[in-house]
């Protein structure tokens, strides 16, 4: 019995180390990727630089203004409520570049895994079928896309999330409000995420039902704090992301499905975690509240697909549910008696469309052309760097993303409205829109390039086949 224990404690010892293990191939991946990406010029102003800037600026003890390309000059707290977010601005006193968040962005996401396994092992007792359920987490590829793509308060806030959630599981309920106060102060919207999870509790657990309705009035209360309160104090009432709804309960189910991206999405989310979340009951609510936030506003596309930060809370939710699933089968005997088998199967599951079907975006980390990439940028590098720190630039949305430590605004034909001290133009063929958000496209630049030429108030003062910048007299 002695050497049978033995054993079984080498084994799980074994499983802790791989999943240590993959914690850090996780977080090592999102970091490579992200930075790679970053200086690639592949990150936007919206949202990568708006939230480098205000996290800067408290860091230096300013209030977080920034130029919001419809608000005009306005405090941050007017376009979306995020205090939560500051925790992270101590650390520009350690590093004081763009580049940190990006970093944080990907440890605090690996950092959830961690707990995410704990917790599995704690409910499952098994650290097999926790280690699947971890390795489903990582490999899923709308997580990934979170940590990649940009930077994003939701993105963050799964570390706080997961750790509710696994506070919760341990009876640590002092440290779980705690913890649920600063998940819901990410974004003013998570107010409906908070009453997702208080449903949960509710279900989940006899003695959890009054911290389960706890939750629900705390989380109302946040969204009428945020939406009545701290938007209209400093957006003079406007709240730009309000966005119409179908009519009629059939038409808002209907709206779940009604795409094809959204039904890829749903399928491809479930299957990601071999469908585990359909034998917890407790999480149903919870996960189609997440899912009716993002699919029923009809003017957000993008919230419909595994791309960008809306799938990392649904991360979370899947996740944790397909823990519980997996418990509830493990009353079955066969489930039980093959339970190895199936931590196997859902490793190979979640791997098989990580690798071959969704292509997931940590692919990159382990291709040399991605990494060749980066030294095609040198040009637009050396451009930027011939910019005084302390001067007020305006340029493209990519390029903007150098600049956020300094006055920086989007490029806009109105730009003597501004007087930027510095107005850079790329005009090369082939770029991204997304280069040219807000305001306009390739062609738009190119007028404003000619304007500026014949604009007495700026000089030529740097320029390449198609590169210029212009300073202000």
């Amino acid at each position: 019995m002695m050497d049978f224990r033995l054993r079984l404690q080498s084994k799980e010892t074994y499983i802790d180390i791989f999943a240590y293990i993959a914690c850090i191939v996780f977080i090592a991946c999102g970091i490579l990727v992200s930075l790679h990406r970053y200086w690639q010029y592949e990150v936007s102003f919206i949202d990568f630089g708006i939230y480098d800037q205000i996290i800067w600026k408290v860091s230096q003890f300013q209030e977080p203004i920034v130029l919001h390309f419809i608000h005009g000059k306005i405090n941050f707290l007017g376009d979306h409520v995020v205090p939560s977010i500051f925790i992270i601005s101590p650390l520009y006193w350690l590093i004081d570049k763009p580049e940190m968040i990006l970093i944080v962005q990907s440890l605090v996401v690996g950092l959830s895994g961690i707990l995410l396994y704990d917790l599995a092992k704690y409910v499952l007792k098994d650290h097999a079928l926790a280690f699947s359920i971890l390795t489903s987490y990582f490999l899923f590829t709308g997580l990934q896309n979170a940590v990649i793509t940009e930077f994003h308060e939701l993105t963050v806030m799964v570390l706080p999330f997961m750790a509710a959630l696994w506070a919760i599981v341990k009876n640590k309920k002092v440290l779980y409000y705690i913890l649920l106060i600063i998940t819901l102060g990410f974004k003013e919207i998570t107010f409906s995420l908070g009453i997702g999870l208080g449903i949960a509790l509710i279900f989940l657990k006899r003695e959890w039902i009054r911290t389960g309705i706890f939750t629900l009035i705390i989380s109302l209360l946040w969204g009428f704090i945020a939406f009545k309160i701290i938007i209209p104090y400093f957006s003079q009432g406007q709240y730009l992301y309000a966005s119409s709804i179908p009519d009629g309960l059939f038409n808002k189910i209907y709206a779940l499905v009604d795409h094809p991206l959204k039904r890829r999405t749903l399928f491809y989310s479930f299957l990601s975690f071999s469908y585990l979340s359909f034998f917890a009951p407790q999480f149903w609510l919870a996960i189609l509240q997440d899912y009716t936030s993002r699919f029923l506003p009809q003017h957000f596309i993008t919230r419909w697909d595994l791309g960008l930060h809306y799938n990392a809370q649904s991360a979370v939710w899947l996740s944790v549910a397909s823990v519980f699933g997996l418990k509830r089968l493990l009353n079955f005997k066969v489930i039980k008696q093959y339970k190895n088998l199936i931590a196997l199967f859902i490793i190979l599951n979640s791997f098989i469309l990580f690798r071959f079907v969704l292509h997931g975006p940590f692919l990159l980390a382990i291709n040399p052309s991605f990494y060749n990439q980066t030294k095609k940028f040198d040009f637009l590098n050396t451009m930027v760097k011939t910019i005084p720190p302390d001067s007020f630039v305006m340029t493209h949305n990519n390029l903007a993303t150098r600049f956020t430590h300094q006055e920086v605004a989007l490029l806009t034909p109105e730009y003597e409205k501004s007087k930027p001290d510095y107005i850079l133009l790329d005009l090369r063929e082939g770029q991204s829109p997304n280069n040219f958000c807000c305001n306009g496209n390739l062609e738009i630049a190119r007028n404003i390039y000619q304007e500026l030429i014949l604009d007495e108030r700026y000089v030529l003062t740097y320029q390449t086949k198609e590169q210029f910048i212009f300073k202000r007299k």
